[in-house]
């Protein structure tokens, strides 16, 4: 069978679980295409190929256990590895060896899942990038901070891959990349064994091609069973435009995109329409940069007291800008968030989910800088899930996208509503 590397985690799990491939057929058709590839997009830290091989070769001969058997992934470069290193993207950790696995990793291996290599990471997960280029054009940004794991998804290197955010860390980079980005409920998946940032903030999700992967995964994480899919015949989901007070930050394709996916939407018969955001809301990217940088200042002080040429001027600037912070500009961001929360949620007693930006616009060239992540701080703020999805590309094909904002701790029915969404989006 060919092209085994264009297929889907859940389509790879559904094809070896029925014995129609076996699992090192798959890491063969991904491994011919990270070396025809890798040269041009950089997507890796460390690629472990052989290793990845035997894994998959042990794998033909096992029965099918768990629910990821034989399917391949990869882990951005800040989550712990007992077999390869993690370097947190910095040159002060090169070469680091941990010596267990973090607990997302441990529960992919469990399920059957097998490792390709790590990611590059911007500098700490911050705003450094490395040496990633985007698939969709070579000469433009991938995004960041999980740069190497949104182009190696949209490159068809792996199925899946592990991302976290803390601004805007998954879903501008899939946004950017066309791929779809999953961060959930702060706090739902574990981050035992991923390099802390901001604790408040900090959230472990997922990048693939299709959201139905975020079902099979979601499970795997919390070692649960799938939920079967939620069939939308009669009851369609309820979906609003929320503009957002920085919707004149985005680009003229960013809005175009925006209010295209809502009438495409809106054509299925589903019920769509416009909110309006709380005034207060406008004062919520503010909130999210002096929480972030409060709480960075004070988690990675030791990186900072080592100093230039150490550590990057990027970063050095944010830790700065941290210490500047006082305890009671820091509660009173956090008691915004708060309060906007409640409101968010009040909202949700009327919609299913808002569709917002998921960027200002496509990947900006050059790869010195990694875009801004203005459309997903304040979402991540509040702690909500989110979902990135692709919709159409700009004039030079670059791609452009929507994101999808679930009620909090609601993940379950915002990645229903994402593969329905995704299914009509992608007609």
């Amino acid at each position: 069978m060919t092209g085994l590397n264009r297929h889907s985690a859940h389509e790879l799990a559904t094809l070896i679980r029925a014995g129609e491939v076996k699992p090192s057929e798959v890491m063969a058709a991904h491994l011919d295409r990270i070396t025809n590839r890798e040269p041009v997009i950089g997507a890796f830290q460390t690629l472990d190929a052989d290793r990845a091989m035997e894994r998959a070769k042990a794998a033909d001969s096992l029965p099918v256990g768990g629910p990821l058997h034989g399917v391949p992934f990869v882990i951005k470069d800040i989550i712990d590895t007992d077999d390869m290193p993690t370097g947190w993207g910095s040159d002060l950790y090169a070469g680091r060896r941990p010596d267990r696995n973090a607990a997302c990793v441990q529960a992919f291996l469990d399920a059957g899942a097998i490792p390709i290599g790590k990611t590059i990471s911007t500098e700490f997960a911050y705003f450094k990038p490395g040496k990633t280029a985007n698939p969709a054009s070579p000469a433009h940004t991938p995004g960041g901070s999980s740069s190497g794991s949104a182009a190696a998804v949209a490159d068809f290197m792996a199925p899946l891959a592990f991302g976290s955010q803390t601004a805007a860390s998954l879903i501008r980079p899939a946004a950017y990349c066309g791929v779809c980005g999953f961060k959930p409920t702060t706090g739902r998946y574990v981050l035992t064994g991923v390099m802390g940032l901001s604790q408040s903030l900090d959230t472990l999700g997922l990048l693939a091609r299709d959201p139905r992967d975020f079902v099979l995964t979601g499970a795997v994480m919390c070692r649960t069973d799938p939920a079967p899919p939620v069939e939308f015949d009669e009851a369609l989901p309820r979906i609003s435009l929320m503009r957002g007070p920085h919707w004149r930050n985005g680009s003229a394709e960013m809005r175009d995109t925006c209010t295209r996916a809502l009438a495409a939407l809106a054509a299925t018969g589903a019920e769509t329409g416009e909110i309006a955001f709380p005034p207060v809301f406008a004062e919520l990217t503010q909130a999210q940069i002096t929480v972030m940088g409060y709480e960075v200042a004070r988690q990675r002080a030791a990186e900072y007291a080592v100093g230039m040429p150490a550590i990057s001027p990027q970063f050095h600037d944010l830790v700065t800008a941290g210490l500047a912070v006082t305890d009671a500009e820091y509660q009173a961001a956090l008691d915004l968030r708060d309060r906007a929360g409640a409101m968010l949620d009040q909202m949700f007693r009327d919609v299913d989910a808002l569709l917002v930006p998921s960027a200002p616009g496509p990947a900006p060239a050059g790869l010195d800088a990694t875009g801004d992540p203005l459309f997903s701080r304040m979402w991540n703020l509040l702690q909500v899930p989110s979902v990135a999805l692709p919709f159409g590309t700009d004039q030079n094909g670059l791609p452009l996208g929507i994101q999808l904002i679930g009620r909090k701790g609601d993940d379950a029915r915002l990645l229903d509503i994402a593969v329905w969404a995704h299914e009509h989006l992608s007609q």
